[in-house]
């Protein structure tokens, strides 16, 4: 009897080939016995009991879990259409050792997987590699409804068969397959939401999907077709400051004190209005006219419209307090004179576009050997469109602030904001960065428009042989075939300044028609005139494009060919009385790699005129061999001991590929021990020549099972991280050889200078360890059928020191000290408890997550991303439900679910702790019918 498991797959790894071959040897040289066929005990008779509901979704993952042949974990649809969570990034959350970063309105969109960023996992899609509607390789998992998966897989260490994966880990989502449904279905569902509860800004909205699955022709052909609309608006309160003012103030009995202000060196408060509107289908062909031949088409497609509306307040810090009430050195409240506040408007436009498709068949040649084709394309496209506007009084006045030591200050303005007679948006001088003879010393800014247009596509080809080797051999099966994949990712970047059509660009600009008034904007007291951008032009403005080097190296393009010949084998043996199974391979990756990206002599000093004329292109080649050994031990007693180890690369961030170069002089150079250095050349570049991520990889688990209800499992993995990808700045670079062609001359100093740029460095270690536990209680006593619970905890911990580049753009020099691994927070913990039981159903679940660095939008640069600390957070939800199990209203069910019912704090800050900006998240409601026949 062979020990075969079920192969899912998992991330792509990689060793390098001696000490692999060398490990594999020994340890093979064990597997001396293969594994003989026995007689099987005769069959007892059981009951058929049928699980539905959470308890179904549960016993199925751990089912996955539990056959795969690599160390992995699971979620399963509870139903058709019914993941535990309405995305699949929420679902994902749940499981151990991994996190999720969510957005300021407390929604999951990435994943990091074993304290590695989002970039460092693989995307699947029925096994195919997605693509990214960011700047990079991370993919937004919110944009693919849980009610068109069946289910995803993730896998912790490597499979060799297994394209597109990750150095973290790999993502695998499934579609239905209509063919392992018995008859027709029909499955329809409609969601009501209120968010914001809680909180004085609230929203609503509504998701509906239906779902067909029909077979045909005697069952040999099988439809499914699946589509989900959702829309939605919220509002919320967003605070951030400018950093703690810590000096002189005058008190409200007239002295003059030392203390710290918090914030006072500059605020905004926000109040964002957002609506969401998303649509997604899925359709799938599956058809298998004998047991010889199969062939599966499957199409996926996702909208995402969003738009963005903020008004905001924001508040230059003058360094002059007055009227201050002090405790113990900290101002709780005080005037800030001379205050000239901003009345910013700003609208932010993310149209997203994902489609998918494949087309894979088998087909069976006899004697043992079948083969596979599969075929691909998949597309990410993004808008981004941000447009915004800085209003104003004609004159400065005082803003009285109190409650400094609360969450937000309440403030009051000397001014009135809601007049249009006078309110109206102007010039901020020194703001657009382009000096000029006028009395402002700069050209008009009175608003910005930027936004970049993204398409990254990857069409594949694949194609397998397979070889079922016979019984009592030490192997089970064997695979080998070739993929090739091409993808190509272009981003373009449109920048410029908004000013007026009269006045040389510095008059006015009125408030356009149909501008109201809101109050209590981000949460402070204040009333002001607003309107809506819609990102366009308002009646009086024009843009006029600038250019910079963080501007021209927000465009470029990348194309990556990968050619990968692989090899797998299907371990069945045996180490003396204790059956082994698992799987021994490799892949061998030739990957060409080209970049494009402008050149030109402009630094971080915008001009009006392109200096770039068409971009250039450069790349390299380069090739990997990736073994891979994964060993599964029965021990007995339903415990499985599991043993892994292999090679594994991630390949580069595109935003780092780039092939963007700049440079110019920089001739008033920061001062350096009081020192004003001579002026210089500076420049920076991305690097179309960067080699891969590569680690070498260990994995230990022990897991010990109950049937297919519950087990209880220990992990502990060992990354060494023999290559990362890091800034460099170069301070003695000789730009000497660059000079000619843009026509530049020779400096007095001599043409040394810093250079910044990112560089294949050496890495370091992660490590780290994972306990899961999930059982219902009846285990304990039968009195308990139908409660049960799941939790896990992960602790993982780096050696790796990055340059500190927080809030840095790619063409910004890092600043003193280090940070952490992006992505990586030392602790992970989760809590789930159910119940399920005669159509009833229940669960409250608990996530923790600690501080960690990640990777946000940065609106300074332009939406270019760059890294900021969040704080540690804190997610509760609960969900209710009935389903109608017999008579005519069998199928109809109700569900009631809660997220974020703690109210968590989203919360960004700086490298010494101190809050950058901080969102309260309310609490969202969700109540839904669905009917199945």
């Amino acid at each position: 009897m062979k020990n075969s498991v079920n192969q899912r797959g998992a991330a792509q790894a990689a060793f390098k080939l001696s000490p692999v071959a060398a490990g594999c040897a020994v340890l093979l040289s064990t597997l001396v016995q293969p594994a003989f066929a026995q007689t099987a005990p005769a069959a007892d008779t059981v009951q058929s009991v049928t699980v539905s509901g959470i308890r179904r979704g549960i016993e199925d993952a751990i089912s996955v879990k539990k056959d795969a042949s690599s160390i992995v974990e699971a979620i399963s649809a509870e139903d058709i259409g019914k993941l535990p969570d309405t995305t699949i990034a929420e679902s994902l959350a749940r499981l151990p050792g991994l996190t999720t970063q969510r957005t300021k309105d407390g929604n999951a969109s990435t994943v990091s997987i074993r304290g590695l960023g989002p970039d460092f996992a693989g995307y699947l899609l029925n096994g195919r590699e997605q693509t990214s509607t960011g700047d990079s390789r991370a993919v937004d998992l919110s944009a693919y409804p849980a009610e068109l998966i069946a289910g995803a897989t993730v896998y912790k260490t490597t499979d060799a068969t297994v394209m597109g994966a990750g150095l973290a880990g790999t993502i695998d989502q499934q579609l239905i397959d209509p063919l392992a449904f018995g008859k027709r279905t029909i499955a329809v569902k409609y969601q009501k939401t209120k968010n914001g509860l809680g909180l004085e800004a609230q929203g609503q909205g509504h998701r509906e999907s239906v779902t067909y699955i029909d077979q045909f022709l005697n069952r040999t052909l099988g439809v499914a077709i699946g589509y989900v609309r959702q829309t939605s608006d919220s509002s919320q309160y967003e605070f951030g400051t400018w950093g703690d003012y810590t000096g002189p103030v005058t008190t409200t009995n007239g002295s003059t004190v030392t203390a710290k202000v918090p914030g006072g060196s500059g605020y905004n408060a926000t109040t964002r209005n957002i609506r969401d509107d998303r649509k997604g289908v899925a359709a799938i062909i599956a058809f298998k006219p004998n047991r010889d031949f199969n062939s599966q088409i499957d199409m996926f497609w996702s909208k995402i419209d969003d738009y963005t509306k903020l008004s905001e307040i924001q508040v230059p810090g003058t360094g002059v307090f007055t009227n201050a009430t002090v405790a113990n050195g900290i101002a709780t409240s005080a005037t800030m004179s001379n205050v000239g506040l901003i009345d910013r408007n700003e609208g932010i436009l993310d149209n997203d576009t994902i489609k998918s498709i494949g087309w894979k068949t088998n087909l069976k040649l006899g004697n043992g050997w079948s083969t596979m084709l599969d075929l691909s394309h998949n597309s990410a496209d993004r808008v981004e469109r941000d447009v915004e506007y800085y209003g104003g009084t004609p004159t400065n006045a005082g803003l009285t602030l109190t409650g400094l030591d609360g969450h937000i200050p309440t403030m009051a303005y000397g001014n009135s904001l809601t007049d249009p007679n006078t309110m109206a948006v102007r010039n901020q001088c020194g703001w657009s960065g382009i000096a000029n003879n006028s009395a402002c010393g700069s050209i008009s800014q009175a608003g910005y428009y930027k936004g970049p247009t993204i398409r990254d596509q990857v069409n594949a080809i694949r194609l397998e042989a397979k070889y079922e080797i016979p019984e009592n051999s030490y192997f089970s099966n064997l695979r080998f075939g070739a993929n090739f994949t091409d993808r190509t990712k272009k981003r373009v970047a449109d920048e410029g300044v908004i000013q007026s059509i009269t006045g040389g660009g510095y008059d006015r600009i009125p408030f356009p028609s149909g501008s109201t008034v809101a109050n209590n904007v981000g949460g402070t007291g204040l009333s002001m005139l607003v309107f809506d951008p819609q990102v366009n032009l308002i009646p009086g403005a024009v843009v006029q494009r600038k250019y910079a080097n963080d501007i021209l190296s927000k465009s470029y393009g990348v194309q990556e060919k990968l050619s990968t010949a692989y090899a797998k084998l299907d371990i069945d043996s045996r180490i003396g009385e204790i059956p082994v199974s698992g799987n021994l391979g490799f892949q061998a990756v030739h990957t060409k790699q080209e970049a494009a990206g402008y050149h030109a002599n402009v630094g971080s000093s915008p001009v009006l005129d392109n200096p770039a004329s068409a971009q250039q292109t450069d790349g390299t080649s380069y090739n990997d061999f990736l073994p891979s050994l994964n060993l599964n031990f029965d021990l007995g007693n339903s415990y499985l001991g599991r043993f892994a180890v292999s090679k594994q690369v991630a390949r580069p961030n595109m935003t780092d590929m780039r092939n963007s170069f700049s440079f110019a002089v920089n001739t008033t150079p920061t001062a350096v021990n009081g020192v004003v250095p001579p002026p210089r050349y500076e420049g920076s570049s991305g690097n179309p020549n960067l080699k891969p991520f590569r680690a070498d990889a260990l994995d230990f688990s022990l897991e010990k099972y109950f049937a297919k209800k519950g087990y209880v499992s220990a992990a502990l993995f060992y990354k060494k991280l023999n290559s990362y990808i890091v800034p460099q700045a170069i301070s003695d670079y000789d730009f000497t050889p660059y000079l000619a062609t843009f026509g530049l001359p020779n400096l007095a100093g001599g043409n040394k200078g810093i250079y910044t740029t990112t560089v294949n460095g050496s890495g370091g270690n992660l490590k780290g360890l994972e306990l899961t536990a999930s059982a219902p209680f009846e285990l304990i006593h039968p009195i308990l059928n139908g409660f049960g619970a799941s939790g896990s905890y992960s602790s993982t911990f780096s050696s790796v020191a990055l340059p500190n580049i927080i809030g840095k753009n790619p063409d910004q020099v890092a600043d003193a000290g280090s940070i952490p691994l992006p992505g990586l927070s030392k602790t992970n913990a989760k809590l789930q408890l159910y119940f399920e039981k005669s159509g009833f159903s229940a669960f409250v679940a608990t996530n923790y997550r600690s501080r960690y660095v990640g990777s946000v939008a940065n609106d300074t640069v332009g939406g270019f991303p760059s890294l900021v600390y969040i704080e540690s957070q804190k997610w509760l939800s609960a969900q209710i439900g009935y389903e109608i199990q017999t008579g005519p209203m069998k199928g109809l069910s109700f569900r009631v679910e809660g997220n974020n019912l703690n109210s968590p704090y989203y919360v960004e800050s700086n490298a010494d702790g101190s809050t950058k900006t901080r969102t309260q998240t309310g609490r969202t409601l969700f109540f839904s019918v669905s009917y199945k026949m």
